[in-house]
C-alpha cells in the first residue's frame, strides 16, 4: 500500500508574497516555472515586470526576455536578478546537484550562473552539435545532454570540474532518431535516459545506446517548455516516469515496459515527489491538487495556483498564484 505520509494534513501554512498589490492594472507582474535548489532553501522563477497589456506572455520567449525571481525560503524575501544573456520566461533551467549553479540550454550554448547573475561557464561543445536539452547527472559532476546535427540528434555526455568551471570531458553516446523534434530530456538512472519527441513517442535508451522502451502519448502543441518535462522517480514503487499530454496525465513503468493513464482530461501542469510518494498537478480549470502517485486527488491546494514545484527537501510546494490576468504572486505552501 502506498504510504501517503502527511499529506492530508499538508494544509498547512501558506505563505504568499504580493509581487504587485498597487500596481497599474495595465501593467504586468508574472512569475514562471518556479524551481527549487536541491536544499530546498531557494527559489527561482522566471520574471517579467512592466509589460503593457498588449504583451503576449503565452508566446515563445526571444533571446533574451525576462529576469530572475529569488526568493529565501526562510524569510521570504524576494530580490530580482537581470539576466540579459538568456530568456527566463517560459524557457527550462535548472540547478545542479550542489545547487550553486542555475543552468540553461539556449542558443546553442550551456550557460551556468550563480544566483548572483556570474556566468561561471559558457559551454559549446566541441562535438555533438548543438545543445538543445540537458540534465545533471546524480552522480558527480556530469550532465548528459542533447545535440541538433544535420539531419539528426546526438546524446552527450560532459564531465565538468565545479571547483574551477572548466570541462574535462565530452563525448557522444546514442545517435537518436531524426523523423522528429526532441523536446525533453531526463535521466531514468546512472546510465539511462529517456527522451520525448514531438510525434508523441517517449524512448527511453542506455549509453551504450541500446533502446530499452518506447512508449507513445498523444502529441500535443505548447510553448511552454516545462509543460512537456518528463518526470522520473524510482523507490518502493519501482523505477517510474510521468509525462501529461493533451488527454491527461500517464505513467510508465520502466520495470516492467507498462504504461497506464491516471487522469484523463486537462492537466495543464505536474510534479512527482518521490519522498513524500505524492504528485501536485493543476487542472484545466485552475484546481490544483495534492494527490497519490496513481493520480487519485486528496487535498486540492488552492484555486489559479499554478505551476506547482514539490521542493527537493521535501519542506515545500512554491506555485505561481495568478491574482487576475496582470498580476501574480510567487506562493509556498509550507510541508509538515
Amino acid at each position: 500500500m502506498i504510504q501517503l505520509r502527511n499529506i492530508l494534513p499538508l494544509l498547512l501554512v501558506a505563505v504568499a508574497l504580493s509581487a504587485c498589490s498597487e500596481d497599474d492594472p495595465a501593467t504586468m507582474t508574472h512569475f514562471f516555472n518556479p524551481v527549487w535548489t536541491p536544499d530546498g532553501s531557494t527559489i527561482v522563477a522566471g520574471y517579467l515586470q512592466g509589460a503593457t497589456a498588449s504583451v503576449d506572455v503565452a508566446a515563445p520567449p526571444s533571446a533574451t526576455w525576462g529576469d530572475l525571481a529569488i526568493m529565501d525560503y526562510s524569510s521570504r524575501t524576494l530580490r530580482t536578478l537581470p539576466m540579459p544573456d538568456v530568456a527566463t520566461v517560459h524557457a527550462l533551467y535548472g540547478f545542479d546537484p550542489s545547487g550553486t549553479a542555475l543552468a540553461f540550454v539556449q542558443n546553442g550554448h550551456i550557460r551556468f550562473y550563480d544566483l548572483n547573475g556570474s556566468l561561471l561557464l559558457d559551454y559549446m561543445p566541441n562535438e555533438g552539435g548543438s545543445p538543445v536539452l540537458m540534465d545533471f547527472s546524480n552522480t558527480g559532476n556530469s550532465f548528459v545532454w542533447i545535440g541538433g546535427t544535420p539531419g539528426s540528434y546526438t546524446l552527450n555526455q560532459t564531465n565538468y570540474d565545479a571547483a574551477s568551471w572548466t570541462v574535462t570531458t565530452e563525448f557522444t553516446m546514442v545517435n537518436l532518431p531524426d523523423n522528429a523534434t526532441a523536446i525533453a530530456l531526463t535521466m531514468t538512472g546512472q546510465r539511462s535516459v529517456a527522451v520525448r519527441f514531438d510525434d508523441g513517442t517517449i524512448r527511453e535508451y542506455d549509453f551504450n545506446s541500446d533502446l530499452l522502451h518506447t512508449f507513445t502519448t498523444t502529441p500535443f502543441s505548447t510553448p511552454n517548455p516545462w509543460q512537456q518535462r518528463l518526470m522520473y522517480v524510482s523507490g518502493s514503487l519501482g523505477r517510474r516516469l510521468y509525462a501529461r499530454d493533451a488527454g491527461g496525465l500517464h505513467l510508465f513503468d520502466l520495470d516492467a515496459g507498462t504504461a497506464r493513464q491516471l487522469v484523463f482530461g486537462s492537466v495543464v501542469d505536474m510534479d512527482v515527489s518521490g519522498t513524500r510518494s505524492s504528485m501536485v498537478y493543476e487542472t484545466g480549470t485552475g484546481d490544483t491538487w495534492i494527490a497519490t502517485m496513481e493520480g487519485t486527488p486528496l487535498t486540492r491546494i488552492g484555486p489559479q495556483n499554478i505551476m506547482p514545484r514539490f521542493s527537493p527537501a521535501d519542506n515545500g510546494i512554491a506555485s505561481v498564484e495568478r491574482l487576475d490576468v496582470f498580476t501574480d504572486s510567487l506562493h509556498v505552501f509550507v510541508l509538515k
